[in-house]
């Protein structure tokens, strides 16, 4: 009797290798899936030997490692970060490997990753936190000298880092009408780095009303997914939004960007009818 059961066991535990294993996934012990909750492979915290190898490496170094673990959510690498990142400022510089690092921290789902990406873009472009950077900044985008991309985004990142917000904010409103049109997605892009409660307004103007379609989409966008907006401050453009998709004069395209924005800010799948979102917002106003 128990050899029949050993038989059939090892006769069950070789068909399920065979069939996982034309999959390409191996069976040692327990299977585990691919799909479910994490589970923990380590105690997922910088170690006092891994800390050791940082210390000792050049800046440039330090910064993708420890960045590399932040964007794995590894306990310590934010902090080590906070605490490097001004004295990396003018010691770092752009490289393949670090913008694509910067990049997946910037598109990140987790809103303190994104501010990670902020600080080290501030320390490769040897901005410092300060007032006098924020004024210096302010007058090189008045000079009209080719680079308010630049100028414009680092005042909004400067701001979203605690940085004289109001008046960066006062200072990017001064261009988002601006004859210019790369002046105007300078100021967008800056809003949405900037990220305080004040940019939702104007954000929303420039999607509804701005003459490019560029420009409507970069706004829509930065309500909706990019930019440093917490989803809770998003939130607070659905009413508006919600407006957007009954106006009968938007047009085509802008009309399809507000049913997406309001799927991706309300995670509500309610396809592109007006009357579904009216109705879901007016069940479900009080409970904002």
């Amino acid at each position: 009797m128990r050899l029949r059961f050993l038989l059939l066991g090892v006769a069950l535990l070789t068909v399920v290798a065979l069939a996982f294993g034309a999959r390409g996934v191996s069976v040692t012990g327990f299977l585990l899936q691919l799909a479910g909750a994490p589970v923990a492979a380590s105690a997922g915290r910088i170690s006092e030997h891994e800390l050791e190898e940082i210390n000792a490496m050049p800046p440039q170094q330090q910064v993708e490692r420890l960045l590399e673990r932040a964007i794995n959510h590894y306990a310590g690498a934010a902090e080590e970060i906070a605490k490097r990142a001004e004295g990396w400022t003018g010691q770092i510089k752009t490289s393949q490997q670090l913008e694509s690092m910067t990049n997946t921290a910037y598109f990140a789902s987790d809103l303190r990753v994104r501010a990670i990406a902020l600080e080290i873009w501030l320390a490769r472009d040897g901005v410092h936190k300060t007032p006098e950077a924020v004024e210096q900044l302010i007058r090189d985008a008045a000079a009209s000298n080719g680079k308010k991309w630049f100028q414009l985004s680092t005042l909004g990142i400067l701001g979203n880092r605690g940085v004289e917000p109001q008046r960066v904010f006062d200072t990017l409103m001064l261009y988002l009408h601006d004859p210019d049109p790369e002046a105007r997605s300078s100021a967008i892009n800056g809003l949405g780095l900037l990220g305080t409660p004040n940019t939702i307004a104007p954000l929303l103007d420039a999607f509804r009303n701005d003459t490019s379609f560029d420009l409507r989409e970069r706004a829509a966008c930065n309500l909706a997914d990019s930019g440093m907006l917490s989803r809770e401050l998003r939130r607070q453009a659905v009413p508006e939004l919600v407006r957007f998709a009954e106006d009968p004069n938007l047009d085509a395209t802008t009309k399809k960007w507000v049913f997406q924005a309001l799927r991706e800010i309300t995670e509500q799948h309610l396809g592109d009818d007006p009357s579904a979102w009216v109705h879901w917002y007016g069940a479900h106003a009080n409970q904002r």
